[in-house]
């Protein structure tokens, strides 16, 4: 049977979809052909309705599966409706994040066939199988339905094992042009699951789900390694098809969970030749010197953290996150000390989170010293133990959230005007007022910049904020010139990246077109 698989990520990241990777690789190999429709401005125009109705005419196929997160449903709600208006007989299932959340509000607005929580490798698989063979397909594990107004659930099945899976099929992708748009960086998994109960993540709720309704036995079940020799395989694979591959990222929850596997995995990554830096997560409650030393010797690159906040109270009451802040310091204090370039995820507009609380997380940045870090505006997404607090709290604009197509340009919470107006500042700019809290020669400078964006009324800022990315590059590039220490947005509008690997990165630049000429440079 022929699969037909959407995938909204607009206004998002360009990235490849895991999950989709390993849905078509066990399609395929299963004896079914799929084609995906990737739906990513960054890499190419959005396809209208006309155009997936086209795609549907020509292509034929027997089933459509949509995966979205809660951002993309409306997206993915319109195509299916107007999809199932012209082609009434050809079934249609959802999976993602969404619908693993909130499954039950899903099934119930009945836009879909087939509503998917979970890892649904094997019941898509089954499902495509039954719907081939004409079937019954309503006993099929993990799925959920209406029929003859009915609600039907059956549970989870049991948690892929990883070992097991087909190969995972990357060319589902454009991969070259994945490649080329990403700057010569690849993600990949080499595991999945994550022990930890972060509100703002979907890990927590579905270890629930799956041990409610028997996909698992118990908790760590959820976490599971691929082989190591297949993940080299796989790399060596990619880099052979591929050669403009410069740089492996590494996009499991938690890397650094187990410290064997870590240094199996530098081992092996270190004897494979593979020859590529690479990127990881890591936790400030798993990581060590030993880790340290293995990932630096191994090629890493950059070590990236969740820190999030820098309030340990919001940490504790919001997020759920029970570490202090001595602990993150000497985390960041030990990456450096093997040369390894740091990165850290921090978010903005939490419940309840006052200004001074903002700061203590912009302070932490500046005392901190990483070699990047970029910044998000907290988004209640449906299911997890965030939306619940904000909920509970009455703190959810609930028109403002249906708006957003991302999380990073403002809050749906309900705050004042003027943190409203501040939340958005920081969207912009994070990284100066970083800057002005520093011991930086520079800090003074930003402190002056900071002080004229804070000075700017809500007409001022929708008037001036465009200015903001082309001054900071001005300046960056003075500051670079006379070698003074700074952040500075790179690679994205939401990411302040240190000076030193600015220059770091030119000069690799320089030597890599002084040998091979200028066919392939960095981002700058």
């Amino acid at each position: 049977m022929r699969v037909l698989l959407i995938y909204p990520a607009i206004d998002c990241p360009a990235g490849m979809n895991h999950g989709i990777i390993s849905l078509s690789g066990v399609l395929k190999h299963g004896g079914h052909e799929v084609k995906l429709v990737y739906a990513n401005e960054q890499v190419g125009p959005i396809p209208t309705l006309d155009e997936i109705t086209e795609t549907v005419r020509e292509w034929k196929p027997g089933l459509i599966g949509y995966s979205v997160m809660s951002q993309q449903y409306a997206w993915s709600i319109e195509v299916a409706k107007h999809v199932k208006s012209l082609f009434p007989a050809i079934p249609s299932i959802i999976g993602g994040v969404h619908c693993t959340m909130v499954p039950d509000e899903v099934v119930n607005e009945n836009h879909f066939d087939y509503v998917c929580p979970g890892e649904g490798e094997y019941a898509l698989l089954e499902l495509v199988n039954r719907l081939e063979k004409g079937e019954d397909t309503t006993r099929v594990p993990n799925l959920r339905m209406v029929r003859n107004g009915k609600k039907i659930v059956n549970p989870v099945g049991p948690f892929p094992d990883l070992a097991k899976l087909p190969p995972l099929d990357y060319d589902i992708f454009d991969v070259g042009h994945m490649v080329t748009v990403k700057k010569g960086w690849l993600g990949l998994l080499a595991s999945r699951g994550c022990p930890y109960k972060c509100t703002y993540c979907f890990n927590k709720e579905i270890v629930d789900l799956y041990l409610e309704e028997g996909g698992a036995k118990k908790s760590k079940d959820y976490l599971r390694v691929f082989p190591i020799e297949r993940v080299m395989e796989d790399i060596q694979l990619l880099k052979r098809k591929h050669p403009h591959i410069s740089t492996i990222i590494f996009d499991d929850d938690l890397f650094t969970l187990n410290k064997k596997f870590v240094l199996d995995f530098c081992k092996a990554y270190k004897e494979s030749k593979i020859e590529l830096p690479f990127v990881v997560n890591a936790h400030v409650q798993v990581f060590d010197e030993d880790m340290a030393f293995a990932l630096k010797d191994a090629g890493c690159m950059i070590l990236k953290w969740g820190l999030e906040s820098g309030s340990y109270r919001i940490r504790k009451e919001i997020l759920w996150r029970f570490m202090s802040n001595d602990q993150i310091l000497r985390s960041f204090e030990v990456a450096h000390r093997y040369n390894l370039h740091t990165s850290a995820f921090i978010m903005f507009g939490l419940p309840d989170e006052s200004r001074a609380e903002v700061f203590e997380t912009l302070k932490i940045c500046a005392q901190a010293k990483m070699g990047r870090f970029r910044w998000a505006i907290f988004y209640p997404f449906p299911g997890t133990a965030g939306y619940t607090i904000a909920k509970d709290r009455g703190l959810i604009d609930w028109d403002k959230a249906k708006g957003m197509g991302n999380y990073f340009d403002a809050s749906c919470l309900k705050f004042s005007p003027e943190h409203d107006l501040f939340l958005e500042k920081l969207g912009k700019v994070a990284h100066w007022w970083v800057n002005s809290l520093s011991d930086w020669p520079s800090a003074p400078t930003y402190k002056k910049l900071v002080d004229e964006v804070e000075s700017w009324d809500r007409d001022t800022w929708e008037a001036r904020k465009n200015e903001l990315a082309h001054r900071d590059r001005d300046l960056s590039e003075k500051l670079l010139a006379a070698d003074v220490p700074h952040y500075s947005l790179r690679y994205t509008h939401v990411m302040g990246v240190h000076s030193d690997f600015v220059k770091w990165e030119r000069a690799q630049k320089a030597r890599g077109e002084q040998a091979v000429g200028a066919n392939y440079r960095l981002d700058d």
